[in-house]
Order: structure tokens, then C-alpha cells, then sequence
């Protein structure tokens, strides 16, 4: 898999988790939170997976969290800068290269992206009416479907550019 997607997968699903294995008894007996009546009953359980071991000392394997903290936005995962509320400064990124960008937050679920140099691939392909010109070299996207959030959008952009380098 790309570096770029596994990123990507990582980002939104976070890092593998860490693969510990431990030598367990063949059953143990731990305390239940549920009580019947006064006293305390425990329980007697098994292994629940063995892996790698025979059935006298199996080994089972303890799968730690994947996350500790929250992820960050994937708009600061590409190093783009919040210059001020609602304006960011960044570039779309792809293995192939990138391009320099402009987001403009301008109401409630509603936001410009703005791409330079776009290149020639995608202004004469299917995608090229999405890219209207505001300034030469600088591109406004418009979407069929409007991005909610700079995430999604800073992602839609970069796949295209990614689809148009590979040609």
C-alpha cells in the first residue's frame, strides 16, 4: 500500500495497535461486577484465543488501544496553516508533487478552495469544468457536492491531483 494512503488510513482509523502476546494460565478465575445477592461470585474462564501454543499453555494475544489521544484534523496532518478564523494557507499534496492552495471559510458549511497552476490534465479532462479560472494560474473548485468541513475537501482535491500526475 502507498505511503500516502496508509497514511491516510492511519490518520482516520490511527496506528495499528501494538501486538503483545502473554502465556496465560489454562483457565483463570476473576471476579464478576455482578453480584447476586451479598456476596461476590466469581467466574471461571478460558483463554479466549489461543495463538501459537499447544492446548496445555496456550498464548493469547492482548491488543492494547489504538488511540491515546485524539487525531489530529487532517488539515493540520498536511501542514496547512490556519492564518486566521477561516482563511487557510497550505498545499495539496501528493506523492507526485503538489500544488500551492487557498481555503476561504465564507458561511456555515461553506467553503472556497482555491488551487494554482492546476495542471493541464485536469483543465482538459472530464473534472476541467469543476476548475473555474478567477485569476490566471488560480483556479476556483467547484463541487457537485459541497464539502462540509476543510477535510474532506482538502482530501477530494488532492486525489484528483494524484489521478491527473499519474497521466
Amino acid at each position: 500500500m502507498s505511503g500516502f494512503f496508509q497514511t491516510l488510513i492511519e490518520f482516520f482509523f490511527g496506528s495499528p495497535p501494538a501486538k503483545k502476546t502473554l502465556k496465560m494460565k489454562r483457565s483463570t478465575t476473576r471476579a464478576s461486577t455482578h453480584t447476586t445477592g451479598r456476596r461476590m461470585q466469581a467466574k471461571r474462564c478460558s483463554p479466549v484465543a489461543s495463538v501459537y501454543g499447544d492446548s496445555k499453555h496456550p498464548k493469547v494475544q492482548v491488543l492494547q488501544p489504538a488511540l491515546s489521544q485524539a487525531p489530529k484534523p487532517y488539515w493540520q496532518f498536511r501542514s496547512w496553516r490556519q492564518v486566521r478564523n477561516g482563511l487557510y494557507l497550505g498545499y495539496f499534496k501528493t506523492r507526485l508533487g503538489s500544488r500551492h492552495g487557498v481555503i476561504k471559510w465564507q458561511s456555515q458549511y461553506d467553503f472556497a478552495f482555491y488551487v494554482h497552476d492546476v495542471p493541464a490534465a485536469i483543465l482538459n479532462g472530464p473534472k476541467g469544468a469543476c476548475f473555474v479560472t478567477v485569476k490566471p494560474g488560480k483556479y476556483r473548485v467547484h463541487f457537485a457536492q459541497v464539502p462540509t468541513d476543510v477535510n474532506s475537501g482538502i482530501f477530494y482535491i488532492e486525489t484528483l491531483l494524484q489521478e491527473a500526475f499519474q497521466k
